[in-house]
């Protein structure tokens, strides 16, 4: 599938997820209990938690690895945060367009990644969150340059089109599961026999021949229910 096809099927699929939690209306920027919404500070402290995956801190764990791991998961949640400003403020053929150019132009930028020292990959996630911290028009350019600075922290976090493509179609079907099952109600079981389910999921898909919706769906059905 063409990059700009792929990227405008997650934008359909996102949509269908923010109406699904948030109401037809999201784009008004409030959901249905009339709760503010804001994308740009959701994708401001979800890379916060990504730079948490970093051993940065000087006085605590100086010998400790980054969880890349976690990089790639808090980045696909990221993801589903940029697609749906790309949709609040663009109709989708233009917003996929968008990112579809952003993904290309990243591709000039390379980085020697054996030889990035952990502040280093730190401060490139920060590019990322200084330009969401903006407070500026979400114009076509300034998309573009956020876009761009995620899939620079894709890269560093090796993290390919491809692998988002298969990670964003899997968290959607989780995030869909958690929905129907008391997420926003507060009934929903986020650990699962002592793992999160995010966990789960991608032991799940790790086992499966070819990524298919359905069936993570039903094999995530069948081990949240042997938790009862």
């Amino acid at each position: 599938m063409h990059i700009q096809d792929s990227i405008s099927e997650m934008l359909s699929m996102q949509n269908a997820l923010n109406e699904a939690t948030n109401g037809a209306d999201w784009r008004s920027g409030l959901t249905l209990l009339g709760k503010a919404i804001d994308w740009r500070r959701c994708i401001v402290m979800e890379s916060a938690e990504l730079i948490d995956s970093y051993p940065w801190k000087h006085w605590k764990s100086v010998d400790a690895q980054a969880d890349m791991d976690n990089v790639r998961v808090e980045l696909v949640d990221i993801w589903h945060f940029l697609l749906s400003l790309a949709l609040e403020n663009f109709e989708q053929p233009q917003a996929a367009e968008l990112l579809a150019k952003a993904l290309m132009d990243s591709g000039e930028t390379e980085f020697e990644l054996t030889k990035l020292a952990v502040i280093d990959q730190v401060r490139i996630h920060e590019t990322m969150m200084s330009i969401a911290l903006q407070r500026t028009t979400v114009s076509a350019e300034y998309l573009t340059a956020l876009a761009e600075a995620f899939f620079n922290s894709c890269k560093i976090a090796q993290l390919g089109f491809d692998q988002l493509y298969r990670i964003y179609m899997a968290k959607n079907v989780l995030n869909k599961f958690r929905q129907d099952h008391g997420y926003k109600e507060g009934t929903y079981i986020k650990e699962w026999s002592g793992q999160e389910d995010n966990v789960v999921m991608f032991e799940i898909i790790a086992l499966m021949p070819s990524f298919s919706g359905d069936e993570l769906y039903i094999r995530l059905k069948e081990a949240y229910s042997a938790l009862r």
